[in-house]
């Protein structure tokens, strides 16, 4: 149990968190710094990434109206302004501002000049010490996720729906862009992760596939700078390039190329990303990706690693260790490209590579845990008795995102 402080000094913001994570346990709402009542029905799962401190939280007001959304915690509420969220869009999906001291504080701006409310713990700080860290909130149950018995048997139907779902996405999307167009536009966005996802959207629309394709005729021995070059260059983070030599060799390169107006560098996020997560390192992953494909075509490509050799091949096609690993390569395969054959496939009417595709994606073994299959895992009260598979995770992940937004029924 914390030790019951004298002063909001007392408290780091390592404490606030554990005291937030219990907020479910009170009886009495949370009472905002401008009077709003709040019952909090899930606090949200706590985010070791850059942005809000927990990530989904469910909150009930007076009229039984939810909100869901990020929580942002700091021992005192000038803490956000110092931090510099008031200048950040990262911030503006936050609904609660939870705090020890308000200072005299009843909201705080956010980017987008709406207006976060502030609520402090200080209050109901005795009765979160006491509570019970063990329990379980009331977001989600076991017995939601039984189909006759069998966990595992939901698991999976969840994370088939999830991946239809995918597919459907796909298939709109192929509608307008070439299904060439639209992998690599997958592939780019999942290179990066939630934190660059956007940039890397918008570094796709600037060179496209189309354009990149065209340099099938490079010589092979500048072939792979080339691709480098014109998707460093439109990054506009060409001077983060590790290597001196190959700076000086893409910018002449670009000369040659046909000119892109470059992303602002202030639309990546750089601070406190993992070097291996670096956006440089991953647009020159995507780089030997595409060198690697680029005769064939990357949908022709992967149909055929597909169809000769399973999803361990197309792992093989996506992963260039050290920029994108087996376990980025597997997200890729999970997320994008088996979804995407398998909407191809409808559009061809093409039954046996749409069950490939599924055949493939429920062969996918167990891949690395994320915030969210670790927090489903422990809502649920999953043990390790039961075997996950990347099929069972997107279940998870399913699950997640559906019974956040009816958590309050």
């Amino acid at each position: 149990m914390l030790a019951v402080a004298e002063h909001s000094a007392a408290y780091s913001e390592s404490a606030l968190a554990v005291l937030w994570g219990r907020a479910h346990t009170l009886v009495d709402a949370l009472v905002t710094e401008s009077g709003r009542r709040l019952r909090v029905i899930y606090p949200g799962r706590p985010s070791s990434g850059a942005g809000p401190d927990f990530r989904d939280a469910v909150l009930v007001d007076s009229n039984g109206a939810s909100v869901t959304g990020d929580i942002e915690l700091h021992t005192t509420a000038p803490g956000w302004y110092s931090h510099g969220h008031d200048t950040d869009s990262n911030y503006n999906g936050v609904v609660l501002h939870v705090v020890f001291s308000p200072k005299g504080h009843t909201d705080t701006a956010q980017q987008s000049l709406m207006k976060t409310p502030i609520v402090s713990l200080e209050p109901v700080a005795k009765n979160l010490e006491a509570a019970n860290p063990t329990r379980t909130p009331p977001l989600i149950t076991l017995e939601t996720l039984l189909v006759n018995g069998d966990i595992g048997s939901a698991l999976d139907a969840a994370g088939d729906t999830r991946f239809l779902a995918r597919s459907q996405g796909y298939s709109l999307e192929m509608s307008e862009s070439s299904p060439d167009e639209t992998l690599y536009r997958g592939i780019m966005e999942a290179l990066g992760y939630a934190t660059n996802r956007k940039p890397f959207r918008a570094l796709a629309s600037r060179v496209p596939y189309e354009s990149l394709s065209r340099l099938r005729d490079e010589p092979p021995s500048t072939r792979l700078l080339a691709v480098k070059a014109s998707l460093i260059g439109a990054s506009g983070l060409l001077d983060l390039a590790d290597e001196a030599e190959d700076r000086v060799q893409m910018r002449r390169l670009l000369k040659r190329l046909p000119r892109v107006k470059p992303l602002d560098k202030a639309e990546w996020r750089l601070f406190r990303v993992r070097p291996s997560n670096h956006p440089v390192r991953r647009i020159i992953g995507a780089a030997l990706m595409l060198d690697g494909c680029i005769e064939r075509g990357l949908l022709s490509a992967s149909i055929e690693d597909l169809t000769l050799g399973g999803q361990k091949a197309l792992t093989a096609r996506y992963s260039h260790p050290p920029y994108v690993g087996r376990s980025r390569a597997l997200d890729i395969v999970v997320n994008v490209s088996l979804p995407l054959l398998h909407a191809y496939a409808g559009h061809i009417d093409d039954q046996a590579l749409a069950d490939t595709a599924l055949d493939a994606y429920a062969g996918v073994p167990k891949m690395q845990d994320n915030e969210i299959t670790r927090e489903m895992r422990r809502l649920c009260n999953i043990d390790s008795d039961v075997k996950l598979t990347a099929r069972r995770q997107q279940g998870l992940i399913h699950l997640y995102k559906t019974a956040v937004g009816k958590s309050h029924i």
